[in-house]
């Protein structure tokens, strides 16, 4: 198992930090008077292709050689994997496939095409994608890129929490979305590379996604079926090699319900102006679910991306709920 490191970190944010802007960090009145405590959100949903997948995917290619970028590149996904990769290939002059499911989100595809990708609907789910593209690799010469089994791209995606304890280095919480466990993990990594022993790191799923959830209780992986409408954290299990990291890291997984996901994407709508994914919105849903644990810290919510499907949109700000 190739495991990233805290080295690793902190390599991948000085290698892009002349790609990269930082994204903001902001203030929440709304949510800061609705939990008690001190909240700032940290937008990745800002970021290039509206995640903050780009991080991981830029990281990555910049360690290829030019002769593998010329064969091509290939993966498999749900939407801000593939988008991320395309923009990331695009942007050093070389080109990327993606698989996806049947039923990826228009808005995904959409993305995943303005960003480069030639895009190849195949596959029931986001495994038989994976299978698909890994054959096409084969019988291609392309290399085949998976979001977590590779060190660079969770790396690059624990910049974020780099970026977070530059810009706030007194915060206590720091709550990340959750899907195989990718971004958590490398984000776990960075807080270690602060040194920062106070930083509580919260993990959040939904209830019809818990499988990390399930497996860090039972200190083992296990599987579990997902019906969640948030794509970006409707995995069915761990990826081994975050969770091993996440086992010795995350102090804490919080789960949300569906509706929960829904009202928090309406509140970010109401309160902030901003469209955000259900899986961006998972950390504003536990925030208030769980609210009386974070009264009188200071807590950033990491929201991951925004590339919200129309129709989930319109579903979730007919919750219009209000931020107490």
């Amino acid at each position: 198992m190739n495991l990233a490191t805290v080295a690793d970190v902190v390599a991948a944010q000085t290698l892009l930090a002349d790609r990269l802007a930082p994204t903001p960090l902001i203030f929440s009145p709304a949510l800061s008077a609705a939990s008690g405590a001190t909240v700032w959100l940290k937008c990745e949903c800002f970021a290039a292709v509206g995640s903050f997948k780009t991080r991981g995917a830029l990281n990555c290619l910049l360690r290829l050689d030019a002769a593998t970028l010329a064969r091509g590149l290939i993966c498999a996904s749900t939407g801000n994997h593939g988008a991320a990769m395309a923009w990331a290939a695009t942007s050093l002059g070389a080109h990327c496939t993606v698989v996806v499911p049947h039923n990826t989100p228009t808005i995904k595809l959409t993305n995943m095409r303005n960003a480069g990708a030639t895009v190849i609907i195949d596959g029931g789910d986001w495994g038989e994608s994976c299978t698909i593209a890994r054959q096409m690799a084969a019988d291609t010469g392309w290399l085949y890129l998976e979001d977590g089994a590779d060190p660079y791209i969770m790396a690059g995606a624990g910049t974020v929490a780099l970026d977070v304890l530059a810009q706030l280095p007194h915060v206590d919480d720091l709550l990340i979305p959750v899907g195989g466990g990718n971004f958590i993990a490398g984000c776990a990594l960075a807080s270690k590379a602060y040194q920062h022993p106070q930083l509580r790191l919260l993990g959040v799923q939904s209830e019809a996604a818990p499988a990390v959830t399930e497996s860090m209780r039972l200190g083992q992986m296990v599987h579990r079926p997902t019906t969640s409408f948030a794509g970006g954290i409707a995995t069915t299990t761990p990826v081994p090699e975050a969770f091993a990291i996440m086992q010795r890291y995350v102090d804490d997984m919080l789960l949300v319900s569906e509706a929960e996901l829904r009202a928090a994407v309406a509140l970010l709508v109401t309160q902030h102006a901003m469209i955000v994914e259900g899986a961006g919105a998972a950390t504003v849903a536990a925030l208030l679910r769980y609210r009386e644990q974070f009264a009188g810290r200071t807590v950033v919510l990491v929201l991951s991306g925004r590339n919200l499907d129309v129709s989930e949109l319109l579903q979730a700000i007919q919750v219009a709920p209000s931020a107490q």
